[in-house]
């Protein structure tokens, strides 16, 4: 007989609490040093670097468009793979209303194609940046449960944007670490399934993924081993980064965001990614709470946990039985 017990609801609200929380508040951190070199941040921020988040913080088009990924999520992550991605490429079109919170020629160009016409088969502009990456998250946490069809969203859906390899890995390592997250595995032991699961698609991936393992586990200075790893702009540094830090600080949100966010490059994206994985792994919890009081627009955070609680038991459904 088995004996699995259900999930505590209150246990993953917590965890998708700390995902859009984590995800939001790193976002925000990094948004005023994107593009200063670190020691650039160092000299208007002091030798460690910004480490507080001031009130009425805004975050960046990282956030803006998780949250466009999230919608077409609540309008059809239970619906097969081609209705689902009608939906999500839908909510690109109607995301170039928004305000422009900095969003990458890329994404913004394969949106324009969409609005054009062009079928979100063929809309993605082959592009290694780290776009599609940024906003993958939440699909870890919507279909925890069901890890085949995470994977086939996860690639397909990156490809509305970003056609190239290098994201197609990078997008599947991100949603796929979420998941991992929450399944309580430790950042250290998430290396063979992001492995497994990205093998075959980029050997420029898989290359960052290695050697990011293999510095977290170095004696090499975090600074000097970020660097190492590049600047973030492409969607291979970027998750590389963000593991690196979350390998070196596997139990403390606010210390792996703050190393993610203090380097030369695109700080708030490796932030954002780092912070949710975290997030999700840690929970709501292990989030300052001056950081989240500190959010511009903390509402409409609060706003979509219950719709996205409920979609995330809807698409689990049966899989959630003991």
């Amino acid at each position: 007989m088995r004996t699995e017990k259900l999930p505590d609801v209150s246990d993953i609200e917590k965890k998708l609490r700390g995902y859009l929380f984590g995800t939001a508040c790193a976002d925000a951190l990094g948004r005023p040093v994107e593009h200063l070199t670190l020691e650039q941040i160092k000299s208007m921020y002091g030798e460690k670097g910004i480490l507080e988040l001031p009130p009425d913080s805004p975050w960046t088009d990282d956030t803006q468009l998780m949250f466009v990924l999230a919608k077409g999520l609540l309008r059809g992550a239970e619906l097969e793979i081609p209705g689902l991605m009608d939906r999500i490429a839908e909510e690109f079109v109607f995301w170039l209303d928004e305000p422009d919170l900095g969003a990458g020629v890329t994404t913004r160009g394969a949106a324009l194609r969409l609005k054009a016409g062009i079928p979100w088969s063929e809309s993605g502009l082959r592009s290694k940046t780290c776009g599609s990456l940024m906003r993958a998250g939440i699909l870890g946490f919507i279909f925890q449960n069901d890890p085949q069809k995470l994977v086939k969203v996860a690639l397909i859906s990156g490809k509305i944007t970003h056609s190239h390899p290098v994201a197609e890995a990078a997008s599947l390592a991100g949603a796929y670490a979420v998941k991992l997250a929450l399944d309580g595995v430790e950042p250290g032991d998430m290396f063979e399934p992001l492995f497994e699961v990205t093998h075959g698609i980029s050997q420029e991936f898989t290359h960052a993924l290695e050697n990011s393992y293999k510095l977290a586990y170095s004696g090499i200075g975090d600074e000097e081993g970020l660097k190492k790893l590049g600047q973030g702009w492409y969607a291979d540094e970027t998750f590389a980064m963000a593991y690196f830090c979350i390998l070196r600080y596997p139990d403390d949100y606010k210390k792996a965001v703050q190393t993610a966010v203090n380097i030369t490059g695109d700080s708030d994206s490796v932030g954002s990614v780092a912070g949710g994985i975290l997030g999700a792994r840690l929970g709501i919890d292990a989030i300052p709470v001056s950081w989240i009081e500190a959010l511009k627009w903390k509402d409409a955070l609060e706003k979509a946990v219950e719709p996205l609680l409920g979609k995330y038991f809807q698409v689990s459904g049966d899989k959630l039985k003991p």
